[in-house]
């Protein structure tokens, strides 16, 4: 399952990838299937997307086109102009009466850890880091807040595999953060560790300049990928593997330090994370990573089996062939 969904991972962020093809003609031809006579009733052209596949959340179903070509179903795409007593009006002024409306609008996405409010050096709140849109390095770790850390932060979301393969990996790394500051604590030392901005600016920078290709990208879809601005803050630009891989190790020079003893509060001091976490400090703690999937790739595995079955043909023919030449009895 791990390698079947990381290979799927072209169909969702490349629009021109052969998967994305593979699956717009799976989707239409479920829906001309499922959907008879769509073509004249207008229901096709409706539910036939204009964006790429993978802008949008993907979601498998084998009721939703049954559901929507169904006698009791009617699918209105008119824009609402207003809620009134009895129903809806549409901005082409047609009414309709309904006794019960289900709002399904969405949520919050792109306010990460709303509506927790946090405070960090300076006294910058979390809304004001990110009044331009949430982003984190790695995910993880946030500049000006010291000894913060989150699961499933922004740019960490998968349109293409699960989201637990890359908290587990967030898991192992917020763990080697949280033993040095516990090592520093158990030495009579306060200290706290956060991101350097302008390595957090860079590592944002680089992902955005991926996303942006991508069809998380496609300006003809709205999705909850993305803010007001456009900019994608919920989704990692690589595969699973590529953030494990990021994730397995941990580079002390992405990081800067606060300094306070005893009662005193943390103050911002900006010093190098390397000179100061374990003792003498350390440039780099290697984690490793939790490996999921297989060992040797689908294509080394499938000439593995032919090379059996051509040697189990060769031994099965090496006792004919000297009889046919005639070389012993």
């Amino acid at each position: 399952m791990m390698d079947f969904r990381e290979s799927f991972h072209d169909a969702v962020t490349d629009g021109s990838s052969a998967f994305a093809d593979l699956i717009r003609t799976s989707c239409l031809d479920s829906m001309k299937s499922q959907i008879p006579g769509g073509d004249k009733t207008g229901l096709w052209e409706k539910l036939t997307p204009d964006y790429n596949p993978g802008c949008k959340r993907v979601i498998i179903s084998d009721d939703y086109y049954p559901a929507l070509a169904s006698d009791k179903s009617r699918l209105e795409t008119n824009k609402i102009s207003r809620i009134t007593e009895s129903g809806i009006e549409l901005q082409n002024g047609q009414h309709n009466e309904h006794d019960l409306i289900v709002l399904a609008t969405g949520f919050r996405t792109v306010e990460f850890l709303y509506p927790i409010n946090v405070t960090g050096t300076q006294n910058r709140s979390l809304g004001q880091i990110w009044d331009k849109g949430a982003s984190a390095l790695y995910g993880t770790t946030v500049p000006s807040l010291p000894n913060f850390g989150m699961f499933y932060g922004p740019n960490t979301n998968l349109g293409h595999n699960s989201i637990i393969l890359m908290i587990e990996a967030q898991s192992r790394y917020l763990s080697t953060l949280v033993s040095a500051v516990l090592d520093a604590r158990n030495r009579g030392d306060r200290i706290g560790i956060m991101p350097k901005p302008t390595r957090n600016e860079e590592f944002n920078d680089k992902i955005q300049e991926v996303l942006m290709n991508s069809s998380f990208a496609d300006p003809k879809c709205g999705s909850w990928y993305k803010n007001a601005e456009g900019r994608i803050t919920n989704n990692w630009s690589g595969t699973v593997v590529e953030y494990q891989e990021m994730l397995s190790k941990v580079d002390w020079e992405d990081f800067e330090t606060t300094t306070g003893g005893g009662g005193v509060g943390l103050k911002s001091k900006g010093e190098c994370a390397s000179r100061v976490v374990f003792g003498s400090g350390k440039q780099e703690t290697k984690i490793g990573r939790v490996r999921e999937e297989t060992l040797v790739s689908n294509t080394v595995l499938g000439l593995g089996v032919l090379s059996a079955v051509a040697a189990g043909a060769a031994w099965v023919y090496r006792g004919k062939m000297p009889k046919r030449l005639g070389l012993r009895t």
